[in-house]
C-alpha cells in the first residue's frame, strides 16, 4: 500500500509539472514576458518557503557563511538558469521540444559520472544514450528530418536548459552531503531571487503596474509549477526508491504533450511522437538498470 501512495504522489507531481509547462506556453501567447514569469515564479515560492521555515523550522536555515557561494551557484546557474532557458525555449519553440531537450540532462549527468569515474560505462548505458539522442533528433527535426527550419535560438536555449539542469543535479548532490534538501532548496531560491532582482529590479515590476488578476496568475503559476509538485514529489520519495521515483517521473513529458494538445492546440507529427517515446524509453532504461537502489 505504501508503494501505491508513492506512485500516486509522484504521478501527481509530474502531472503538475507537465501541465505548468503548457500553461506557460499559453501565457506566452498572451504576451506575458518570459523573464517576468520566471522571476515571479521563484520569488513568490521563495517568500512562502522562507516564511514557513522561519515560523516552523528555523533550524533548517542555519548554514555556514563559507558555504553561501555554493548555494548561490545552485540558485543562479542551476535553478534560475535552467528555469529561464527552459521557459524561453517553450516561448520560442513548443512545449514538447523544450521538455525533450531538457531531458538530455540525465545523459549529461551520466557523462559527468563517467568522466569523473563515479560510474562504469556499460552496454545498457551506451544503448540508452544512443536511443535518447535519436529520440531528441526526431522530436526536434519534425516531419522532414531537418533541423534547418527549427528556431536556432530556441534550440540553443533548450540545450542550455539541459546543461543547467545537469549542473543543478550534480551540484545539489554535493550539497546534500552537508545540508538537508530543504535547506538547499530555500537558499537556492533566495540566491535565484537576488540574481533576478539585479537583472530586473523591483522598480521595473512596480512600474509595470500589474493588475490584481495578473498577480493572482503569478501566484497560481508559482503554486502549480514549484510548491505543489515539489511537495508531492518529496512525499512520494518517502515510499519509493530513487530509481522507481525517477522512472515514474518520466510521466511528465506525456502530460505536457497531451495538455499542449488540449490547451494550446499544438500538433505533433507521428515522427515527433516516436521521438518522445524513444527519449522516455531511454531514460527508463537508465533507471531500471541501476545496480543498486537508492534510499
Amino acid at each position: 500500500m505504501k508503494s501505491l501512495k508513492g506512485y500516486f504522489f509522484i504521478i501527481g507531481a509530474t502531472t503538475f509539472w507537465g501541465i505548468s509547462a503548457t500553461i506557460a506556453k499559453f501565457l506566452f501567447i498572451q504576451h506575458v514576458d518570459t523573464l517576468i514569469l520566471v522571476q515571479m515564479r521563484i520569488t513568490i515560492s521563495c517568500v512562502l518557503l522562507v516564511t514557513y521555515f522561519l515560523i516552523f523550522k528555523r533550524h533548517l536555515l542555519i548554514v555556514k557563511i563559507k558555504d553561501l557561494y555554493k548555494f548561490a551557484l545552485l540558485g543562479i546557474l542551476g535553478i534560475a538558469g535552467s528555469n529561464f532557458t527552459y521557459y524561453f525555449t517553450i516561448a520560442t519553440t513548443n512545449v514538447a521540444t523544450a521538455i525533450l531537450l531538457q531531458y538530455l540532462a540525465p545523459l549529461l549527468v551520466l557523462l559527468y559520472a563517467v568522466i569523473s569515474r563515479e560510474e562504469k560505462v556499460t552496454s545498457t548505458k551506451v544503448i540508452a544514450g544512443t536511443v535518447s539522442l535519436a529520440g531528441c533528433y526526431l522530436a526536434v527535426a519534425g516531419k522532414d528530418f531537418s533541423i534547418i527550419t527549427i528556431n536556432h535560438l530556441g534550440l540553443l536555449t533548450g540545450l542550455a536548459s539541459a546543461f543547467c539542469w545537469s549542473f543543478t543535479n550534480i551540484w545539489l548532490k554535493r550539497l546534500l552531503k552537508q545540508y538537508n534538501v530543504w535547506t538547499c532548496l530555500v537558499y537556492a531560491f533566495i540566491s535565484g531571487v537576488l540574481f533576478w532582482i539585479i537583472i530586473n529590479p523591483p522598480s521595473e515590476i512596480i512600474d509595470a503596474n500589474y493588475s490584481l488578476e495578473t498577480w493572482e496568475m503569478f501566484f497560481g503559476f508559482a503554486m502549480i509549477s514549484i510548491l505543489i509538485p515539489h511537495s508531492l514529489y518529496f512525499s512520494g520519495m518517502r515510499y519509493l526508491t530513487a530509481s522507481r521515483g525517477i522512472i515514474t517521473a518520466t510521466f511528465e513529458p506525456i502530460v505536457a504533450i497531451a495538455s499542449a494538445f488540449f490547451i494550446v492546440n499544438e500538433v505533433l507529427t507521428p515522427i515527433q511522437i516516436v521521438g518522445a517515446i524513444l527519449v522516455i524509453t531511454a531514460i527508463a532504461i537508465l533507471q531500471i538498470r541501476q545496480e543498486e537502489p537508492q534510499s
